[in-house]
């Protein structure tokens, strides 16, 4: 059945299970081969997970690029070692199986005799795949107890925490970082908010654990945690990754802890108390700031976000600021406010200026289609470097295991260089990943100027009668980057120097936002006829 074709081999090993000879990638290749040789297969590449968890799709380059092939059809069956490497969760095997089942690619495992093109094999699979996912939460249930019970007794269970140094795995003061954890309490108990500190403390030339200015978010997670008193918290917040914010605990453990405290609990008292009088939920603007993260800081290039201003006779004034300097200070940059009403009819008025004027329109898809021609050549060129630097050190991490395996070095000078050679290898594999999505979901073909300027047309309608959370939506669409001014003359301010448009995604994620409209609106496609018989205004 399997004679002549051509096949491609999944292979992916736990940083748990690096060490274990039976589950190295090098024995599952072995083995995958020799089968492939048997049965007549060629095996025509491999994908390699290493060093990566079973738990879910999300965190595996190799197995998503091999989906995306699958997509291509280029192969058809894939090899694993055993079930349990394409996953260990029942829900994301399933869906890996479907997606080659869709894309009439077969999956074969070296140690469990199935055919999920059968319905007696698809059975046996979710049989399988249950088992395996059973182990797993097993292995994450005992795990979790381990670090439950040692958070229960006041002990640390990782992660880098400012103000402190973890020393085979106790926590201990970091003199010098323990001054900064003071200063900001102290501000927090003279009454300054977030913001006020993080610029404090980015002004005083402060850093970060990982030597980075300090963000108002940062400043936050200190004055919350209660480890500066003393305490071990634990699983405050369970599934993370899955849920985010939303899986918040309730009961969490809160325990006294074998390390010294940096702030005294009188003070944390006093601090919490002073921060929540001062913590009421801002009230939403009614005015959206239509243009925010597309307008770009003209020094840092960073997103630009809301602000206000009051003038001299009490009115306000809508800004957008730059982002770095909001969120951390005048040391990660300055203001470079622009008035919010005059940069935004700028903006309505290019797009209908460029709507209007077929000369225009027709020289901004010229040099669109240019650069659609050539924007793929660096990206080929990247990949084939990424691709020789994998394997290269893919070689040093054989050679680095087979010295482990042989005990010919002794491990203390083996492991280093082998976690230090995997995480290198596993950047580069991100990197590839990302790059080869971006080829693989890139369109190059020309852009047909009837199709722009009809939708281009119609958009300009729609942007006018929605309403400003839904412009906000649709601008997007269209619009890359917006640039503004350095020089902020006097009696005029910053303004916006060039607005760079996408026409490559004027025809697909154009009417992508009209589908997202669509649910709000259920009747624009009606709407549309009324309104184009009106005048177009803004605002």
């Amino acid at each position: 059945m399997s004679k002549g074709k051509k096949a491609v081999i999944y292979a992916r090993v736990s940083t748990e299970e690096q060490a274990t000879e039976g589950f190295s990638i090098k024995a599952q290749l072995s083995q995958l081969y020799r089968q492939a040789e048997v049965l007549n297969m060629e095996v025509i590449d491999e994908y390699i997970d290493e060093g990566i968890s079973g738990k879910s799709i999300a965190g595996r380059p190799e197995m998503k690029k091999l989906l995306s092939n699958a997509r291509q059809r280029k192969f058809d069956i894939v090899l694993v070692y055993k079930l349990d490497r394409v996953s260990r969760k029942l829900k994301d095997a399933l869906e890996i199986s479907d997606e080659l089942e869709r894309n009439n690619v077969q999956l074969m495992s070296l140690n469990e005799n199935f055919d999920t093109t059968t319905p007696m094999g698809k059975m046996v699979f979710q049989m399988i795949s249950s088992f395996a996912e059973l182990e797993r939460n097993t292995i994450v249930g005992r795990v979790k107890m381990g670090m439950t019970e040692r958070a229960k007794q006041g002990k640390f269970n990782g992660g880098l925490c400012l103000g402190y140094d973890s020393i085979n795995k106790h926590l201990v003061i970091n003199d010098t970082e323990a001054i900064i954890v003071k200063e900001i309490f102290n501000l927090a108990e003279q009454g300054l908010g977030l913001k006020a500190i993080t610029h404090r403390i980015n002004e005083k030339g402060y850093k970060s654990k990982r030597d980075k200015l300090f963000s108002t978010n940062a400043i936050k997670q200190i004055l919350d945690n209660p480890m500066y008193i003393g305490k071990i918290r634990f699983n405050q917040v369970e599934d993370w990754n899955e849920k985010r914010r939303r899986g918040k605990n309730e009961n969490f453990i809160l325990a006294d802890g074998e390390h010294e405290p940096i702030i005294t609990q009188e003070q944390w008292d006093k601090v919490q108390n002073i921060r929540q009088k001062r913590s009421v939920k801002p009230s939403r603007s009614l005015e959206p700031y239509i243009l925010s993260g597309l307008l770009k800081c003209p020094i840092c290039d960073h997103g630009m976000v809301s602000s206000r201003s009051k003038g001299a006779a009490g009115q306000t004034y809508r800004y957008y600021t730059c982002g770095q300097y909001h969120n951390k200070g005048k040391e990660a940059c300055r203001p470079n406010s622009i008035r919010a009403d005059k940069a935004e009819q700028h903006v309505f008025e290019e797009l209908s200026r460029i709507a209007s004027h077929p000369s225009t329109l027709k020289k901004i898809i010229s040099e669109t289609n240019k650069q659609r021609t050539h924007s793929m050549e660096p990206i080929q060129e990247e990949i084939k470097l990424l691709k020789s630097k994998i394997n290269k050190i893919r070689g040093h991490i054989d050679k680095l295991m087979n010295a482990l395996l042989d005990e010919e070095l002794p491990q203390e000078i083996v492991k280093p260089k082998l976690i230090s050679s995997q995480e290198q290898k596993k950047q580069l594999e991100e990197r590839l990943e990302a790059r080869n999505t971006e080829l693989a979901e890139a369109d190059t073909s020309p852009v047909d100027y009837d199709s722009v300027q009809r939708l281009l047309g119609d958009f300009q309608v729609l942007l006018s009668q929605v309403k400003p959370e839904e412009q906000k939506i649709l601008l997007r669409s269209i619009i890359k980057d917006i640039q503004v001014s350095i020089d902020a003359p006097r009696g005029t301010g910053r303004h916006i120097t060039k607005m760079d448009l996408f026409f490559d995604f004027t025809i697909d994620a154009m009417e992508d936002s009209y589908e997202l409209l669509l649910k709000i609106y259920p009747d624009l496609e009606q709407q549309l006829d009324v309104w184009s018989t009106r005048s177009i205004s803004y605002g």
